[in-house]
């Protein structure tokens, strides 16, 4: 390659520099070129010799020129600039020029950054994908004699380093400038250079005079003489501050891009068909996709046929106005599954605002879409049996009785409830009982048609919604086929259960106002239907909303009642037959209401045990009588004794035998003068814990008094453990005593018998002379009845008591 020669040092240094070094005057003319001049603009370097180096630069960057030319004729520094060099092929080569002022010539060296050029073309291009920033590099040259072995630094090099033009180092002052972690690498390389002639590229750290970090490329090569012997180690260096900082950003954003858990791909916007140029790894194990796979394709290989057509429309529409588009899309992976992928699609644009790229970020939220339809479904199903819940089964009623009322059909609603289900919870555990109701539900779902619907309601209970009805007697094949398919066996574990159900029945032809109130109406029906004996059916009738509504407001009626002490106590004396008299009195409570007036007992207390209320009321009964029998007692020429009736609710509850002595003790009646009536019923029920409460009872003096014997399920059996004081045969053995065989061998045989027991015997029900007579003269016992006196109040008690010390005797009954 031609060359032309120069003197010195300066001569090797123009040879082997991977630059364009050059010499010019100060009119810009040619007078030397390195080999690089032809290497990098393609031209003969010969043939430029004595040309204005004008002639090779682009005419945008003349200006350049001249004023670099003209500082440098009046002897000022010129900093590097930047021009663009036209090559003999005619292209455009980006030069970082260095120029300095010589001895009657101007030394230039120039530096082909083209490449950087164009990757900070590319990437301002590019600049919201990565947010690069491009930087302008400065290169600075120096060299060390292997003779002197000293470096010999140009200004740049010195401004780098923090001194002042000129600075003249060892070696050691050199290396010195070089941060504690770059220090080993560069003395390493560059006595490798000096010694073996190992070129270099290293990109260091360096402090300079004020302490300021700053990142530099240093780039060495040996030069040898004509003997190959090493007398020279050249170089540059160059600040890459910027590109470092840069490349620090670059590295975040790529690994945080990288790192990211949703799925990012980018598109080139500016190319046919918008081909995908970057995935990251989410997308990979997203989508099942390698990045080979991807590169180069369009999205929509991600999609498939069940992908929603108004969705891609408004995917294309969003890419076609390059604005930024959120969509839901159901894509496809690598191995055929769907999935559901939250996608937002912005647009890239450059400096001048051209969309050159589109970003795509993906989330798969195939497990939360599923979670959020299983969500919906757990709000309208029930999680045990699957079957439709309130919320749905209201929706659905409205729908039906919508329809009933459009197409003058009916619909019916049936309440079902399974008779006697808590007993098997309680004795075979709940999972049993789970197995059983979805088991149920599984039989009355079979038994309807599609567009019927079956809920459960809560607990055992389930009502079945039948729209669309011809007639309303349509009904009935469905309720027949319900309870022969809900009472057949159920088998659990080899084991068969059986189990029925009580349904009720409400109807509409679609003039109700309030579909709810079909369940309502089913519900008095199933309850009605429980209490005919269960697995059977009732209707709803207007007679049997009637009895609900006025039960309803007696309840409230009655619990006015308990907070305003609306209820008294009447007494019925209790006579002893061989002296006539009165050993005892019947504490009976009434109510008078001040608009219904007096309400009797039997409306009441069936109400009260069902609800709960019975409690205040028995505490109540039980407090006011003890005090009454304390008073009487006071006046009285021998004792009377307190007879007090025990609610089943109250005996069973916990504490009970507390709340007896606490009344007894406030009160201060005699235990002795108490007599707590109990029924059979109550008795029957967890008989070991009521023979531990009796008991006790006994053993504070109370006496125990089994009230209505016969009337129940009477068990000769346990009557001989019972520890009681006393029986009381019911009334309906006394009604027809006199005329009645039957009757009369009844009550001889169980006043006999209990006699034989040691216990003693009351007779209940006495109202005529003819019962007392006939009973008085079989039978030493205690007698109650209308025949001696009717319940009174506690001051007319007193005054009957008074008027008759002695023995009984008056043919007709006392006036109360």
């Amino acid at each position: 390659m031609p060359f032309v020669k120069s003197q010195g040092k300066l001569d090797q240094f123009f040879l082997l520099s991977q630059d364009l070094f050059f010499c010019i005057d100060f009119t810009g003319i040619f007078l030397n070129v390195n080999p690089m001049f032809e290497t990098l603009l393609g031209y003969s370097a010969s043939e430029w010799i004595g040309k204005s180096c004008g002639k090779v630069v682009d005419h945008r960057d003349i200006a350049v020129i001249v004023e670099a030319l003209a500082r440098l004729q009046s002897q000022k520094k010129v900093p590097p600039f930047d021009v663009r060099a036209i090559t003999a092929e005619g292209k455009i080569v980006w030069l970082e020029v260095t120029a300095a002022v010589g001895e009657q010539v101007i030394y230039v060296i120039a530096r082909d950054f083209s490449r950087r050029k164009a990757v900070e073309k590319q990437l301002i291009r590019n600049q919201r994908l990565f947010q690069i920033a491009g930087e302008t590099a400065l290169i600075g040259g120096w060299y060390v004699d292997m003779s002197e072995m000293l470096p010999i630094w140009s200004n740049e090099v010195c401004r780098l380093h923090g001194v002042l033009p000129g600075f003249q180092p060892t070696v050691k002052e050199a290396i010195d400038f070089y941060a504690p972690s770059s220090e080993p690498r560069i003395r390493e390389v560059f006595e490798d250079c000096c010694k073996h002639g190992i070129s270099f590229d290293e990109e260091l750290e360096i402090i300079t005079r004020q302490e300021v970090r700053l990142w530099v490329r240093v780039i060495g090569r040996a030069v040898r003489d004509e003997l190959g012997q090493i007398i020279q180690v050249q170089g540059s260096t160059q600040d890459i501050t910027e590109r470092k900082a840069t490349e620090r950003q670059l590295t975040l954003l790529e690994r945080s891009v990288e790192s990211s858990t949703n799925g990012v791909v980018i598109v080139d916007a500016q190319r046919h068909d918008l081909p995908i140029v970057y995935i990251n790894a989410a997308f990979e194990r997203i989508t099942g996709y390698s990045r080979d796979m991807v590169l180069g394709q369009n999205c929509r290989f991600l999609q498939g046929k069940e992908s929603d057509p108004a969705t891609l429309a408004k995917l294309r529409k969003g890419i076609h106005s390059q604005q930024e588009v959120h969509v839901v899309i159901r894509n496809y992976r690598r191995n055929g599954a769907p999935f559901w992928n939250d996608l937002y699609i912005s647009p890239v644009r450059d400096a001048i605002g051209a969309v050159t790229h589109f970003v795509g970020v993906q989330n798969d939220i195939t497990a939360q879409r599923e979670y959020q339809a299983q969500l919906r479904h757990n709000a309208n199903h029930d999680a045990l049996t699957g079957l439709p819940n309130r919320l749905l089964l209201d929706q659905r009623l409205e729908q039906g009785c919508l329809m009933a009322k459009r197409y003058h059909r009916y619909i019916a609603v049936l309440f079902v409830d399974l008779d006697d289900f808590k007993p098997i919870n309680d004795t075979l555990g709940h999972e049993v009982g789970d197995h059983i109701l979805i088991e149920v539900a599984k039989r009355l779902e079979e038994e309807l048609r599609p567009w019927d619907t079956v809920a459960r309601f809560g607990g055992d209970e389930f009502i079945v919604l039948l729209p669309d009805l011809a007639y309303e007697k349509d009904v009935m094949q469905v309720v027949e086929r319900l309870l022969a398919c809900l009472s057949a066996p159920y088998w659990y574990r080899g084991g068969e259960l059986r189990i029925t159900a009580s349904m009720g029945i409400a109807t509409d032809d679609g003039t109700i106002n309030e579909p709810r109130q079909l369940i309502q109406q089913a519900d008095l029906a199933m309850y009605k239907a429980k209490r005919q004996g269960r697995n059977t059916y009732q209707w709803y009738t207007d007679e049997l909303n009637r009895k609900v509504f006025e039960r309803v407001n007696l309840r409230h009626a009655l619990q006015q009642a308990i907070e305003q002490s609306q209820f008294e106590l009447h007494y019925q004396p209790q006579i002893y037959g061989p002296t006539g008299q009165v050993s005892g009195v019947e504490a009976l409570i009434r109510w008078y209401h001040p608009e219904r007036g007096n309400i009797s007992p039997g409306q009441f207390i069936s109400l009260a045990e069902d609800t709960g209320q019975i409690m205040p009321i028995s505490e109540w009964v039980l407090e006011r009588a003890c005090r009454d029998a304390v008073r009487l007692n006071a006046s009285a020429t021998m004792p009377v004794t307190m007879a007090v009736n025990i609610s089943p609710m109250q005996f069973q509850r916990s504490g009970f035998l507390a709340s007896i002595q606490r009344v007894l003790k406030q009160s201060g009646l005699a235990p002795e003068l108490l007599e707590l009536e109990l029924t059979e019923g109550v008795l029957m029920e967890s008989t070991e814990h009521a023979i531990q409460t009796l008991q006790d009872l006994r053993s504070l003096g109370v006496h125990i008094a089994l009230d209505d014997f016969g009337t129940g399920f009477s068990s000769l059996s346990y009557l001989k453990h019972l520890p009681i004081n006393k029986l009381k045969i019911d009334r309906s053995f006394v009604r027809d005593v006199v005329t009645d065989p039957r009757d009369a061998a009844i009550v001889d045989g169980v006043v006999t018998m209990v006699a034989k027991l040691g216990l003693e015997v009351l007779i209940e029900g006495v109202e005529t002379a003819e019962q007392y007579e006939y009973l008085n003269a079989r039978h030493s016992t205690y007698f109650q009845g209308f025949y001696f006196a009717r319940p009174m109040s506690f001051s007319a008690l007193r005054s009957f008591l008074d008027e008759s010390p002695h023995p009984f005797s008056g043919p007709e009954p006392p006036s109360t």
